[in-house]
């Protein structure tokens, strides 16, 4: 067929398309034979290239096409997006079932939206919790602080109605008023006036000076709040501590109410009308001081006469000799926009947060926060105060509705409401963080305190867009987080896509060099590992990748140096690497021997301490590959029972291969060349490192592979590393302090004197104290093997009870773990 005519290439190449894998290749063999015209021309009509595939075309030496079924567990050529994505069949296979596809999409966006909602839902529950935990926090605080002044108050009260001059004034204006009865008035008591004004200098005030107290002191002058201009972010509205001149007024009367004196003159001779009354009157036969909240202003109350708007808070206390029966009481008067609004007003927290005081009638006692805004939107007169003229309801249910008022729980707060219905079940606190019409017709969340004992509450309210202002931004950060994730979940959709249609195009295998890779079986810090196998000897073989993400200079010559190096060294205890180079990708690997076995560190942590016969063939074994490593000026530096191995290769067993020759030191290299490992760390696994290495981590000569040979020994022998230790900087600190105990001192094992000899002086801190060479350490096993042996039918009876044949994933596993691992920074 040396001029095929173009209807036989057709035939042939459709005949082709018909078969796959090694069907298709036997058939080309047959069809085409040596004529090598004829096999390229029915080539280009079957590369996938000539019909717009994705697949790049390939060099026929490094992309074959598989010659047997693909495995399940492989992986394909992937570009550099899409060798980042999953490389399993069984997601190929979901992704190319549209029904598949969408199920996958839709449990996608459900999971997305569980997450979504379920991370809000706790975020929303912890703050909450942080909230509640504030409030209570805040409110707390303000009434240690207003209970704290109230019983200073109440105290003083006591004090004053035990002064013995008071209480004779107050028995002399008892007998003037039993004589003159109704003629009672002030001028009958000058004497006894003057004697109470040298004594309540501080309450017995002028109506100017009340007034001018009010006006340096009324949160509505200096604490002013604008709404379109809240403080600035961080800033709260803070006035400063207790004040000690807010006293402004007393009044003494009899246990019926008559007024005997009052720094109000025209008060004196009258009967008490106000709120003040029947508290004075109710607990002065009990003899009990007392407190009331500020009263509202009128002409009933001694301190509207006083001063205009000013309102008065009076602690009470009654006048009596011990063991007899009250006779009058006395009332000492404190300005309400002093200490008493003070208390609250002193934590005002942010744009919106205030604390107040509320009577029993859902009045508020002290001044509030928003005054001006209360103008502005005509729920008070413009220049009345808000204190005790204000009803806390919302604005639109003090409006009357036809003309009539609004009834029952419809005209106050829900936090006024709540507080009234829980003084009946005997409540006195609640916190409400479900946002509610406040006062000032906004929403709002809170906290409450009724203060049965001064009959008044004290609340604290918040806006509830700055009390959850975190979860707004919370909100968003989520909003653009599920963007991002749908943007990246649709660029991955169409990664995905490309991908099943590469594998479609170009077939179900990655084809690295002459090695087809089947599945994944180890991955380290720097590469993967695969089962491979080569695609005309059909044998097993061990393929590493380097990771995609180490693309960097120093770790691509690392990972060559690893290759080049190993590849020099021919013992059979020593593993041995076939081949190296890069894919079309330009990602580095090698193929190695695929081995059947085990660690010593699995061996050792699942089987416990081996014999002595045991452990001498392996030192034997592994000192032997060093020995030829160290004649080619080669030094290992990672001796450790996870870098050796334990095998079965053609019908021999506990065959010893030293693997991971990552870490090996060139001695001849040029001394002004670049060292890969820095010397700034300590390459290797620290219980392994002699002391000199921790003391110079650049220093390398056989000795160091010696004493981690000897420390693998004394580990096989005990089941133990030699130094226990929870760090490595600990480790490293015994291994140049503390000595090394004897095989007795660490498993009650007794061995043989020779071999503990040995190990001693292999595990000798002075490296000149140690063999000075892997011949030296062949010799003196040898010597000691003789006498205990470990035959070739041990080791297979050892076999045949513990590892089933073919068990091969505990190398790919540690090659994977450690051949490649980047050196240990102590």
């Amino acid at each position: 067929m040396s001029d095929p005519n173009t209807k036989a290439v057709e035939r042939i190449a459709a005949e082709a398309r018909r078969r796959k894998g090694a069907q298709r290749e036997a058939f080309m063999e047959d069809a085409c034979g040596t004529d090598d015209d004829l096999r390229h021309r029915v080539e280009a009509l079957l590369s996938p290239s000539a019909r717009g595939t994705m697949a790049p075309e390939m060099d026929a030496t490094t992309t074959h096409v598989l010659s047997e079924p693909p495995s399940r567990h492989s992986i394909h050529p992937r570009g550099r997006l899409s060798r980042f994505l999953p490389s399993t069949n069984i997601i190929v296979e979901i992704w190319a079932s549209r029904i598949y596809r969408s199920i996958a999409i839709l449990l996608f966006v459900a999971l997305i939206v569980a997450l979504g909602l379920g991370s809000r839902y706790l975020v929303w529950n912890e703050l909450h919790k942080i909230r509640q935990q504030e409030f209570e926090a805040l409110l707390t605080a303000d009434v240690q602080a207003l209970t704290l002044w109230i019983e200073s108050c109440k105290d003083q009260a006591d004090l004053v109605s035990r002064d013995p001059e008071i209480i004779a004034a107050i028995d002399s204006m008892l007998e003037k008023h039993q004589k003159l009865k109704d003629s009672y008035s002030a001028a009958d008591i000058q004497d006894e006036l003057e004697v109470l004004g040298r004594h309540l200098p501080e309450f017995n005030r002028t109506s100017q000076f009340v007034e001018q107290f009010v006006r340096e002191h009324d949160p509505i002058t200096t604490d002013p709040y604008d709404p379109y201009q809240p403080p600035r972010p961080g800033e709260s509205v803070r006035t400063d501590t207790f004040i000690d001149d807010d006293q402004g007024a007393y009044l003494i009367a009899d246990t019926f109410g008559f007024v005997l004196a009052s720094s109000i003159k025209s008060e004196i001779g009258k009967v008490l009308e106000t709120k003040l009354r029947p508290h004075m009157v109710q607990d002065t036969p009990e003899g009990k001081t007392g407190f009331v909240p500020p009263l509202r202003a009128d002409g009933k109350n001694p301190a509207a006469s006083l001063a205009g708007d000013a309102m008065f808070a009076w602690v009470y206390a009654p006048i009596r000799e011990d063991g007899e029966y009250p006779r009058a009481t006395i009332a000492l008067g404190y300005i309400s926009v002093g200490n008493f609004t003070r208390a609250l007003t002193n934590i005002r927290t942010g744009a919106t947060g205030e604390a107040y005081a509320f009577g029993a009638n859902g009045t508020m006692l002290t001044e509030s926060r928003f005054t001006e805004d209360l103008w502005r939107q005509g729920i008070l007169p413009k220049g009345t105060p808000s204190r005790a003229n204000l009803t806390l309801a919302p604005p639109r249910s003090q409006r009357p509705i036809d003309g009539r008022p609004v009834p029952g729980h419809q005209r106050f707060t829900r936090l006024i409401n709540q507080s009234r219905d829980a003084r009946t079940a005997d409540e006195a606190f609640g916190v409400i963080l479900t946002a509610y019409n406040g006062y000032t017709g906004h929403e709002v969340v809170g906290a409450w305190q009724w203060l049965d004992k001064y009959n008044f509450g004290v609340a604290y309210e918040s806006a509830a867009y700055e009390a959850f202002r975190p979860f707004t931004y919370i909100s968003i950060g989520q909003f653009v987080l599920l963007g991002l994730v749908a943007g990246f979940a649709g660029l991955t959709y169409y990664a995905a896509n490309s991908m099943v249609h590469m594998r479609r195009t170009i077939g179900e295998n990655m084809v690295v060099g002459s090695y087809v890779l089947l599945r994944k079986i180890g991955e380290g810090g720097m590469g993967q590992v695969y089962l491979a196998q080569h695609q005309m000897l059909k044998r097993p073989t061990a393929v590493k990748l380097m990771r995609p993400d180490k693309t960097d200079p120093a770790i691509i010559k690392r990972f060559e140096r690893e290759v080049q190096l190993s590849s020099r060294l021919k013992h059979p205890n020593t593993v041995e690497i076939y081949d190296y180079g890069k894919t079309p990708d330009a990602v580095f690997y090698y193929a190695m021997e695929y081995l059947d076995g085990v660690t010593i560190e699995d061996l050792v942590r699942q089987h416990g301490w081996q014999s002595v016969g045991r452990v001498l063939s392996v030192m034997r074994q592994v000192a032997a590959s060093l020995r030829e490593a160290h004649s080619l000026g080669l030094i290992h530096r990672d001796i450790k029972p996870l870098n050796i191995m334990l095998c079965r290769i053609g019908g021999e067993y506990d065959v010893a291969k030293v693997l991971d020759f990552g870490l090996v030191k060139n001695l001849s290299a040029d001394p002004g060349a670049t060292v890969v490992t820095g010397t700034t760390e300590i390459s290797g696994t620290p219980m392994y490192i002699p002391p000199e290495r921790v003391k110079n981590p650049t220093q390398a000569d056989p000795r160091v592979d010696i004493y981690a040979l000897g420390a693998t020994a004394f580990f096989m022998l005990t089941g133990r590393p030699i130094h226990l230790a929870k760090s490595a900087v600990d480790i490293l600190v015994q291994i140049v302090t503390e000595p090394v105990p004897s095989v007795h001192d660490a498993s009650d094992r007794i061995i043989p004197e020779p071999l503990q000899d040995l190990l001693t002086r292999c595990l000798a801190k002075n490296p000149d104290e140690r063999p000075q060479t892997a011949e030296e350490v062949m010799i003196e096993v040898e010597a000691i093997i003789a006498e205990y042996p470990w035959t070739p039918q041990e080791a297979k009876t050892w076999w045949d009870d513990h590892v089933p044949p073919d068990s091969l994933s505990t190398w790919a596993e540690a090659a994977g773990d450690d051949i490649t691992d980047e050196p240990r920074s102590v």
